[in-house]
């Protein structure tokens, strides 16, 4: 089963809205469209890449595509498409570290390979993950991310966008924080708990890494103490990991980070000398960022062996790929993007949300086709 061809564009996600260390008026996305011969037919896998990092283009084009183009066959001893031995092939002669943006441009081609892995063993993603020896199974347990900055700042926008996602189903949501001051951090998160009965524990707050030192960070870490949060996300730079381990060592909110860590590598560091805990802390590693699918399950056996449970992971982002993967490898929860407005909200056609928990679809593949604005980007790059 080989590659014929692969097209790629640049998306906008431009949104006028903005969280404590970027807006998003200029934000781009890579869109990935990649046809496999069968031998009976052509198949047509899609990627899209995740949100925060900007497009690839330029990575895919000159690099990635090339080699996969170029590359052998993609079927394994018994004939069926392998998209795990596409990684060696996109990965030649790479040198290890630094990993940044091409991790990202790996990572959509990757997403788009398992897509029509799927389609062509005609099962959801979920299960053929699952089926591979991911183990997950049943309902996902999924919160609502939003509560951004919006132009007007106005506080009752923020309590409405909230009421809209518990009415949608979800029991808990995540807001932004850290951009104007403590001030305005404790007006952000008193507008939200009276809508979640006052239980910070429905609440996390992403502060985007918006602390500069560990001084900064224990003054925030106090005033947010006494919510009672579900957690604190990217207090700061992720690579910054003596202050990690100076808040948990002293904060008994747990802490979540890891978004901006691109390989097993990097994530081993962050266990080595983050010093968070894994009773409580939650590692957000996303799997399209981060060279996709096999690079993501060498993550957990890696944090596995470092005693870390899969209920602590939870990818950030809030893409389709990341639902199947929590569903089929029994991770720790999906975050949504449950802004209708923004192009990769919400989950898969055939999924709905009951008190925090999403169903699972049957469609095969990843579910772009049945995604209204995903599809509306992707349907263009469908073969003529």
């Amino acid at each position: 089963m080989r590659i014929t061809a692969i097209r790629e564009r640049a998306v906008s996600l431009a949104r006028p809205v903005s969280n404590a260390a970027i807006d998003f008026h200029e934000m781009t996305a890579s869109a990935v469209a990649v046809d496999i011969d069968t031998g009976r037919d052509v198949v047509t896998g899609y990627g899209f890449s995740s949100v925060g990092r900007y497009a690839q283009s330029g990575l895919i084009a000159e690099r990635f595509a090339p080699r996969l183009l170029a590359g052998p066959d993609l079927a394994d001893a018994g004939g069926t498409f392998d998209p795990a031995g596409a990684q060696e092939t996109m990965r030649a002669g790479e040198k290890p570290g630094g990993d940044g943006d091409r991790a990202g441009a790996v990572g959509v081609l990757d997403m788009a390979l398992w897509d029509a892995a799927a389609k062509i063993a005609d099962m959801p993603l979920w299960r053929l993950v699952a089926d591979r020896g991911g183990g997950g199974v049943g309902p996902v347990p999924v919160y609502a991310t939003g509560g951004h900055y919006h132009g007007d700042g106005d506080l009752e926008a923020l309590a409405d966008e909230i009421r809209g996602y518990l009415d949608q189903g979800y029991s808990r949501v995540k807001i932004k924080c850290g951009r104007d001051g403590l001030d305005d951090d404790r007006a952000r998160i008193e507008a939200v708990l009276p809508l979640l009965g006052g239980r910070g524990d429905r609440l996390a707050v992403d502060v985007n890494c918006c602390c500069r030192d560990g001084a900064e960070a224990a003054v925030m870490a106090e005033a947010f103490a006494p919510y009672g949060l579900a957690w604190i996300e990217e207090p700061g730079h992720p690579h910054d990991f003596a202050m990690l381990a100076m808040l948990a060592a002293g904060w008994p909110t747990p802490i979540a980070t890891g978004e901006n860590l691109f390989s097993w590598q990097e994530t081993r560091n962050l266990l080595r000398h983050g010093g968070l805990r894994p009773d409580r802390d939650l590692l957000q590693i996303d799997p399209p960022l981060a060279y996709g699918l096999p690079e993501y399950e060498t993550i957990l056996r890696m944090a596995g062996a470092e005693g870390w449970s899969r209920a602590r992971m939870l990818p950030h982002a809030g893409h389709l790929f990341a639902f199947h993967l929590v569903a089929g490898l029994g991770l720790g929860g999906h975050e949504v993007a449950a802004d209708p407005g923004f192009v990769i909200g919400g989950l898969p056609a055939g999924s709905a949300v009951d008190d925090g928990r999403a169903s699972l679809p049957d469609t095969p593949g990843i579910g772009f086709e049945g995604h209204q604005a995903l599809w509306a980007v992707l349907g263009r790059l469908a073969p003529r």
